[in-house]
Protein backbone atom coordinates (compact mmCIF):
# COMPACT_ATOMS: atom_id res chain seq x y z
CA UNK A 1 0.00 0.00 0.00
CA UNK A 2 1.42 3.42 -0.95
CA UNK A 3 1.87 6.09 1.71
CA UNK A 4 1.62 9.84 1.17
CA UNK A 5 2.83 12.75 3.29
CA UNK A 6 1.59 16.26 3.91
CA UNK A 7 4.22 18.68 5.15
CA UNK A 8 3.79 21.83 7.19
CA UNK A 9 6.07 24.54 8.55
CA UNK A 10 5.43 25.51 12.16
CA UNK A 11 8.19 27.83 13.18
CA UNK A 12 10.35 30.82 12.37
CA UNK A 13 13.81 30.67 10.95
CA UNK A 14 16.50 31.10 13.58
CA UNK A 15 20.28 31.41 13.46
CA UNK A 16 22.17 28.11 13.57
CA UNK A 17 24.13 27.64 16.76
CA UNK A 18 23.96 23.87 17.31
CA UNK A 19 21.64 21.00 16.60
CA UNK A 20 19.71 18.70 18.89
CA UNK A 21 16.13 17.50 19.19
CA UNK A 22 13.93 19.26 21.74
CA UNK A 23 10.92 17.02 21.21
CA UNK A 24 9.64 14.24 18.96
CA UNK A 25 6.20 12.70 19.23
CA UNK A 26 3.40 11.17 17.16
CA UNK A 27 -0.23 12.22 17.39
CA UNK A 28 -3.55 11.86 15.54
CA UNK A 29 -2.90 8.16 15.03
CA UNK A 30 -5.76 6.46 13.18
CA UNK A 31 -6.22 3.28 11.14
CA UNK A 32 -4.19 4.46 8.15
CA UNK A 33 -2.27 7.56 9.19
CA UNK A 34 -0.27 9.47 11.79
CA UNK A 35 1.02 13.00 12.43
CA UNK A 36 4.66 13.21 13.54
CA UNK A 37 5.83 16.42 15.23
CA UNK A 38 9.43 17.31 16.00
CA UNK A 39 11.45 20.31 17.02
CA UNK A 40 15.16 21.12 17.10
CA UNK A 41 17.00 23.83 19.03
CA UNK A 42 18.35 25.25 15.77
CA UNK A 43 16.61 25.76 12.45
CA UNK A 44 16.96 22.57 10.42
CA UNK A 45 15.59 20.45 7.65
CA UNK A 46 16.12 16.74 6.99
CA UNK A 47 14.27 13.52 6.33
CA UNK A 48 12.21 10.94 8.14
CA UNK A 49 12.48 7.16 7.80
CA UNK A 50 9.55 4.92 8.64
CA UNK A 51 8.36 1.38 8.09
CA UNK A 52 7.19 -1.85 9.70
CA UNK A 53 10.80 -2.48 10.73
CA UNK A 54 14.18 -0.81 10.50
CA UNK A 55 15.23 -2.94 7.53
CA UNK A 56 12.39 -1.85 5.25
CA UNK A 57 12.15 1.77 6.42
CA UNK A 58 11.21 4.18 3.65
CA UNK A 59 12.85 7.56 3.35
CA UNK A 60 10.69 10.66 3.04
CA UNK A 61 12.04 14.13 2.30
CA UNK A 62 10.90 16.81 4.70
CA UNK A 63 10.56 20.45 3.64
CA UNK A 64 13.80 22.05 2.61
CA UNK A 65 13.00 25.35 4.33
CA UNK A 66 14.92 25.70 7.57
CA UNK A 67 12.69 25.78 10.64
CA UNK A 68 12.66 24.99 14.33
CA UNK A 69 9.44 23.00 14.33
CA UNK A 70 8.11 20.53 11.78
CA UNK A 71 5.09 18.32 11.38
CA UNK A 72 4.70 15.46 8.94
CA UNK A 73 1.48 13.61 8.12
CA UNK A 74 1.89 10.08 6.82
CA UNK A 75 -1.04 8.41 5.09
CA UNK A 76 -1.62 5.02 3.51
CA UNK A 77 -0.44 2.96 6.47
CA UNK A 78 -1.72 -0.51 7.21
CA UNK A 79 -4.41 -0.99 9.82
CA UNK A 80 -3.42 -2.30 13.25
CA UNK A 81 0.31 -2.56 12.51
CA UNK A 82 3.39 -1.59 14.53
CA UNK A 83 5.50 1.06 12.78
CA UNK A 84 8.91 2.53 13.50
CA UNK A 85 10.30 5.93 12.54
CA UNK A 86 13.32 8.11 13.13
CA UNK A 87 14.39 11.59 12.01
CA UNK A 88 17.65 12.80 10.50
CA UNK A 89 18.05 16.59 10.78
CA UNK A 90 20.57 19.01 9.25
CA UNK A 91 21.28 22.60 10.25
CA UNK A 92 22.19 25.47 7.96
CA UNK A 93 25.83 25.22 9.06
CA UNK A 94 26.05 21.50 8.31
CA UNK A 95 25.36 20.16 11.79
CA UNK A 96 23.56 16.82 11.91
CA UNK A 97 21.41 14.96 14.42
CA UNK A 98 19.69 11.59 14.30
CA UNK A 99 16.90 10.52 16.63
CA UNK A 100 16.50 7.02 18.05
CA UNK A 101 13.79 4.81 16.57
CA UNK A 102 10.28 5.59 17.82
CA UNK A 103 7.31 3.23 17.67
CA UNK A 104 3.57 3.60 17.22
CA UNK A 105 0.68 1.33 16.29
CA UNK A 106 -2.10 2.28 13.92
CA UNK A 107 -5.65 1.75 15.10
CA UNK A 108 -7.80 -1.19 14.08
CA UNK A 109 -7.25 -4.89 13.43
CA UNK A 110 -4.20 -5.92 11.39
CA UNK A 111 -4.42 -8.03 8.27
CA UNK A 112 -4.09 -11.76 8.99
CA UNK A 113 -0.63 -13.29 8.78
CA UNK A 114 0.63 -16.80 9.45
CA UNK A 115 3.50 -16.27 11.85
CA UNK A 116 5.00 -19.76 11.92
CA UNK A 117 4.49 -23.47 11.44
CA UNK A 118 6.26 -25.45 14.16
CA UNK A 119 6.93 -29.19 14.21
CA UNK A 120 6.12 -30.14 17.80
CA UNK A 121 6.99 -33.80 17.26
CA UNK A 122 8.12 -35.65 14.14
CA UNK A 123 7.04 -39.29 13.92
CA UNK A 124 7.78 -41.98 11.31
CA UNK A 125 4.26 -41.50 9.90
CA UNK A 126 4.20 -37.69 10.02
CA UNK A 127 4.00 -35.74 13.22
CA UNK A 128 2.26 -33.08 15.26
CA UNK A 129 2.50 -29.54 13.93
CA UNK A 130 1.13 -26.22 15.16
CA UNK A 131 0.54 -23.18 12.96
CA UNK A 132 0.05 -19.75 14.50
CA UNK A 133 -1.43 -16.51 13.19
CA UNK A 134 -1.24 -12.93 14.45
CA UNK A 135 -5.04 -12.73 14.94
CA UNK A 136 -7.79 -15.37 15.15
CA UNK A 137 -8.09 -17.22 11.85
CA UNK A 138 -9.39 -20.48 10.47
CA UNK A 139 -7.74 -22.35 7.65
CA UNK A 140 -6.52 -25.41 5.83
CA UNK A 141 -3.30 -27.38 6.26
CA UNK A 142 -2.17 -29.29 3.15
CA UNK A 143 0.77 -31.70 2.90
CA UNK A 144 2.29 -34.36 0.67
CA UNK A 145 5.48 -35.78 -0.79
CA UNK A 146 5.58 -32.89 -3.28
CA UNK A 147 3.89 -29.54 -3.84
CA UNK A 148 0.82 -31.15 -5.34
CA UNK A 149 0.13 -32.02 -1.66
CA UNK A 150 -2.85 -34.41 -1.78
CA UNK A 151 -3.82 -34.42 1.89
CA UNK A 152 -5.60 -31.60 3.66
CA UNK A 153 -7.05 -30.91 7.07
CA UNK A 154 -9.38 -27.96 7.69
CA UNK A 155 -9.95 -26.27 11.04
CA UNK A 156 -13.10 -24.11 11.00
CA UNK A 157 -12.50 -22.84 14.53
CA UNK A 158 -11.22 -19.28 14.72
CA UNK A 159 -8.09 -19.08 16.82
CA UNK A 160 -4.50 -17.91 16.89
CA UNK A 161 -3.06 -21.45 17.20
CA UNK A 162 -4.10 -24.60 15.37
CA UNK A 163 -2.78 -28.15 15.89
CA UNK A 164 -2.46 -30.64 13.05
CA UNK A 165 -1.74 -34.36 13.52
CA UNK A 166 -0.50 -36.18 10.41
CA UNK A 167 -0.29 -39.99 10.18
CA UNK A 168 0.01 -41.05 6.56
CA UNK A 169 3.63 -40.96 5.40
CA UNK A 170 6.75 -43.12 5.52
CA UNK A 171 9.86 -42.61 7.68
CA UNK A 172 12.74 -40.34 6.67
CA UNK A 173 10.75 -38.52 4.00
CA UNK A 174 10.67 -34.82 3.18
CA UNK A 175 7.08 -33.61 3.47
CA UNK A 176 5.92 -30.42 1.76
CA UNK A 177 3.17 -28.42 3.46
CA UNK A 178 1.10 -25.31 2.85
CA UNK A 179 -1.19 -23.35 5.19
CA UNK A 180 -3.94 -21.05 3.96
CA UNK A 181 -5.98 -19.00 6.43
CA UNK A 182 -8.74 -16.41 6.56
CA UNK A 183 -9.89 -14.13 9.38
CA UNK A 184 -13.45 -13.33 10.52
CA UNK A 185 -13.65 -10.43 8.06
CA UNK A 186 -12.94 -12.77 5.16
CA UNK A 187 -9.44 -11.39 4.61
CA UNK A 188 -6.96 -14.01 3.44
CA UNK A 189 -3.48 -14.34 4.90
CA UNK A 190 -0.54 -14.86 2.53
CA UNK A 191 -0.07 -18.61 2.31
CA UNK A 192 2.78 -20.15 4.29
CA UNK A 193 4.68 -23.08 2.75
CA UNK A 194 7.60 -25.19 3.93
CA UNK A 195 8.92 -28.70 4.54
CA UNK A 196 9.64 -31.06 7.41
CA UNK A 197 11.20 -34.53 7.61
CA UNK A 198 9.46 -37.51 9.16
CA UNK A 199 11.33 -39.42 11.86
CA UNK A 200 13.11 -42.69 11.26
CA UNK A 201 11.78 -46.05 12.40
CA UNK A 202 14.87 -47.76 13.79
CA UNK A 203 13.91 -51.16 15.21
CA UNK A 204 17.45 -51.74 16.49
CA UNK A 205 17.30 -49.14 19.27
CA UNK A 206 18.09 -50.88 22.55
CA UNK A 207 18.91 -54.19 20.88
CA UNK A 208 21.37 -56.49 22.65
CA UNK A 209 24.90 -56.15 21.24
CA UNK A 210 27.90 -58.50 21.22
CA UNK A 211 31.25 -58.17 19.48
CA UNK A 212 34.71 -56.63 19.57
CA UNK A 213 33.65 -52.96 19.61
CA UNK A 214 34.40 -52.57 23.31
CA UNK A 215 37.30 -50.13 23.19
CA UNK A 216 37.32 -46.72 24.84
CA UNK A 217 39.87 -44.84 22.77
CA UNK A 218 39.86 -41.69 24.93
CA UNK A 219 39.43 -42.74 28.58
CA UNK A 220 40.58 -39.29 29.72
CA UNK A 221 37.45 -37.77 28.18
CA UNK A 222 35.00 -40.62 27.68
CA UNK A 223 33.52 -42.57 30.58
CA UNK A 224 33.19 -46.34 30.47
CA UNK A 225 29.53 -46.10 31.45
CA UNK A 226 27.23 -46.82 29.79
CA UNK A 227 29.09 -49.89 28.44
CA UNK A 228 30.92 -49.08 25.21
CA UNK A 229 29.34 -51.94 23.25
CA UNK A 230 25.81 -50.90 24.22
CA UNK A 231 26.35 -47.55 22.50
CA UNK A 232 26.10 -49.23 19.10
CA UNK A 233 22.29 -49.37 19.50
CA UNK A 234 21.61 -46.58 21.98
CA UNK A 235 19.94 -44.38 19.35
CA UNK A 236 22.40 -41.56 20.00
CA UNK A 237 25.16 -39.95 17.96
CA UNK A 238 27.19 -38.22 20.65
CA UNK A 239 31.00 -38.43 20.64
CA UNK A 240 31.28 -38.77 24.41
CA UNK A 241 28.42 -41.19 25.05
CA UNK A 242 27.42 -42.72 21.72
CA UNK A 243 30.39 -44.29 19.92
CA UNK A 244 32.20 -47.63 20.11
CA UNK A 245 35.65 -48.51 18.74
CA UNK A 246 37.02 -51.88 17.66
CA UNK A 247 40.29 -53.69 18.19
CA UNK A 248 43.04 -53.51 15.57
CA UNK A 249 41.81 -54.96 12.23
CA UNK A 250 45.41 -55.93 11.47
CA UNK A 251 45.52 -58.32 14.42
CA UNK A 252 42.13 -60.05 14.31
CA UNK A 253 38.64 -60.11 12.85
CA UNK A 254 36.46 -57.29 14.15
CA UNK A 255 32.72 -57.72 14.39
CA UNK A 256 29.52 -56.56 16.01
CA UNK A 257 26.23 -58.44 16.20
CA UNK A 258 22.81 -57.32 17.39
CA UNK A 259 19.73 -59.28 18.42
CA UNK A 260 16.47 -57.57 17.45
CA UNK A 261 14.65 -59.69 20.03
CA UNK A 262 12.23 -61.15 17.51
CA UNK A 263 12.01 -61.95 13.82
CA UNK A 264 11.13 -58.90 11.75
CA UNK A 265 11.10 -57.76 8.16
CA UNK A 266 14.30 -55.84 7.42
CA UNK A 267 14.78 -53.37 4.56
CA UNK A 268 17.93 -51.32 5.26
CA UNK A 269 20.96 -51.70 7.52
CA UNK A 270 22.50 -48.33 8.29
CA UNK A 271 25.95 -47.96 9.85
CA UNK A 272 27.25 -44.61 11.09
CA UNK A 273 31.07 -44.60 10.91
CA UNK A 274 33.49 -41.95 12.16
CA UNK A 275 35.25 -40.40 9.16
CA UNK A 276 38.52 -40.33 11.09
CA UNK A 277 38.58 -44.14 11.52
CA UNK A 278 36.39 -46.31 9.29
CA UNK A 279 36.58 -49.64 7.40
CA UNK A 280 37.26 -49.79 3.68
CA UNK A 281 35.99 -53.36 3.54
CA UNK A 282 33.18 -54.76 5.69
CA UNK A 283 30.23 -57.08 5.20
CA UNK A 284 26.64 -57.02 6.46
CA UNK A 285 24.89 -60.30 7.26
CA UNK A 286 21.40 -61.32 8.40
CA UNK A 287 20.19 -64.46 10.16
CA UNK A 288 17.06 -65.98 11.62
CA UNK A 289 18.89 -68.30 14.02
CA UNK A 290 22.59 -67.29 14.21
CA UNK A 291 23.49 -70.49 12.38
CA UNK A 292 22.75 -69.64 8.77
CA UNK A 293 23.80 -66.18 7.62
CA UNK A 294 22.87 -64.27 4.49
CA UNK A 295 25.34 -61.66 3.25
CA UNK A 296 24.00 -58.49 1.66
CA UNK A 297 26.05 -58.05 -1.48
CA UNK A 298 29.81 -58.60 -1.31
CA UNK A 299 31.68 -56.09 0.83
CA UNK A 300 31.24 -52.39 1.45
CA UNK A 301 33.44 -49.31 1.81
CA UNK A 302 32.06 -46.98 4.48
CA UNK A 303 33.17 -43.91 2.51
CA UNK A 304 30.67 -44.73 -0.26
CA UNK A 305 27.95 -43.61 2.15
CA UNK A 306 26.63 -40.10 2.48
CA UNK A 307 28.16 -37.51 4.76
CA UNK A 308 26.54 -36.81 8.11
CA UNK A 309 27.42 -35.32 11.47
CA UNK A 310 27.19 -36.53 15.02
CA UNK A 311 25.28 -34.56 17.63
CA UNK A 312 28.62 -33.08 18.70
CA UNK A 313 29.56 -32.15 15.12
CA UNK A 314 31.94 -35.00 14.27
CA UNK A 315 32.06 -35.99 10.57
CA UNK A 316 30.42 -39.34 9.85
CA UNK A 317 29.80 -41.71 6.96
CA UNK A 318 26.18 -42.86 6.84
CA UNK A 319 26.25 -46.13 4.91
CA UNK A 320 23.11 -47.93 3.68
CA UNK A 321 23.06 -51.65 2.91
CA UNK A 322 19.78 -52.61 1.26
CA UNK A 323 18.12 -55.91 2.08
CA UNK A 324 14.87 -55.43 0.20
CA UNK A 325 12.37 -57.09 2.51
CA UNK A 326 13.99 -59.98 4.39
CA UNK A 327 12.99 -61.72 7.60
CA UNK A 328 15.75 -61.65 10.19
CA UNK A 329 16.39 -61.47 13.90
CA UNK A 330 20.16 -61.06 13.99
CA UNK A 331 22.30 -58.49 12.17
CA UNK A 332 26.07 -58.76 11.97
CA UNK A 333 28.87 -56.49 10.75
CA UNK A 334 32.15 -58.26 9.87
CA UNK A 335 35.57 -56.72 9.22
CA UNK A 336 38.01 -59.54 8.35
CA UNK A 337 41.55 -59.54 9.70
CA UNK A 338 43.85 -57.57 7.45
CA UNK A 339 41.02 -55.63 5.78
CA UNK A 340 41.98 -52.07 4.81
CA UNK A 341 40.72 -49.23 6.95
CA UNK A 342 41.10 -45.47 6.87
CA UNK A 343 42.59 -43.59 9.81
CA UNK A 344 43.38 -39.91 10.20
CA UNK A 345 46.43 -40.52 12.41
CA UNK A 346 48.85 -43.50 12.57
CA UNK A 347 47.98 -44.15 16.21
CA UNK A 348 44.37 -44.85 15.27
CA UNK A 349 44.56 -48.66 15.08
CA UNK A 350 40.80 -49.15 15.20
CA UNK A 351 37.55 -48.25 13.46
CA UNK A 352 34.75 -46.41 15.21
CA UNK A 353 31.02 -47.07 14.90
CA UNK A 354 28.55 -44.51 16.22
CA UNK A 355 25.35 -46.42 15.50
CA UNK A 356 23.93 -49.49 13.80
CA UNK A 357 20.35 -48.94 12.63
CA UNK A 358 17.82 -51.34 11.17
CA UNK A 359 14.87 -50.06 9.14
CA UNK A 360 11.78 -52.11 8.27
CA UNK A 361 10.16 -51.88 4.82
CA UNK A 362 8.03 -48.84 4.08
CA UNK A 363 4.31 -49.19 4.66
CA UNK A 364 1.62 -48.40 2.14
CA UNK A 365 -0.73 -45.51 2.94
CA UNK A 366 -4.01 -44.69 1.28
Amino acid sequence: MKAYIVLGLLGLLTPAYGLSFDTIYETRVDTHGVLIVWQTDTASNGNIEYGLGTADANQMSIEMTMALQHQTSIYGLLEGEDYMFRIRARSRTGGQAQSPWHRFRTLGIPAPKILEVAVVEATPEGGTLVWRSNIPTRGTFECGYDTSYGFQQTDDRYGAAHEVIVKRFNPRKTIHYRVRAVDERGLEAPEHAGTFVTAERNIAVGAKVTGTFTRNVEPSYIKDTPPILDRVTDGGLDYYTGMASSGDPKDADQWVEIDLGKIAFVSDIVTMWWQLAYPKKFSVKLSLNRETWRALGDTYDASTGQTAKSRSGDPLWEHFAQAGSVLARYVRIDIPQGAPYERRFPKFNYVTLFELKVYPPEEKHD
